[in-house]
C-alpha cells in the first residue's frame, strides 16, 4: 500500500522585499514557514518562496490574510525528495 501524498505548500512573492516581510510577520506570530528558493514547477518569479507544510497552511493563510502584504500565489506540490539527486557514482 502506498503511503498518502505529502502536499508542500509555496508562497511566491513579487520579490523578495514581501517575502522576507511575510516571513517577519508569519514567525511573529507563532506560525512555521521556511525559506527557500521557488521550484520551477511553481513558477519563474523572484527566485524566493515560503514553504509551508501541509499541517501548518491555515494558520500561514490567516497571517497572509491578516498581514496585507501581497503575494502572487500559494501552490501546493507534491512533495518530490529523490534521495539520489546529485548523486553521480
Amino acid at each position: 500500500m502506498d503511503a498518502p501524498e505529502i502536499i508542500d505548500y509555496y508562497i511566491l512573492f513579487h520579490n523578495h522585499t514581501e517575502g522576507m516581510a511575510l516571513y517577519q510577520y508569519i514567525r511573529a506570530h507563532g506560525a512555521n514557514a521556511r525559506i527557500c528558493p521557488v521550484p520551477r514547477t511553481a513558477s519563474a518569479c523572484c527566485g524566493m518562496s515560503l514553504l509551508v507544510l501541509e499541517e501548518d497552511i491555515e494558520a500561514v493563510r490567516r497571517c497572509v490574510a491578516e498581514s496585507g502584504i501581497t503575494i502572487l500565489d500559494i501552490v501546493g506540490l507534491p512533495r518530490d525528495i529523490n534521495p539520489h539527486r546529485d548523486r553521480y557514482c
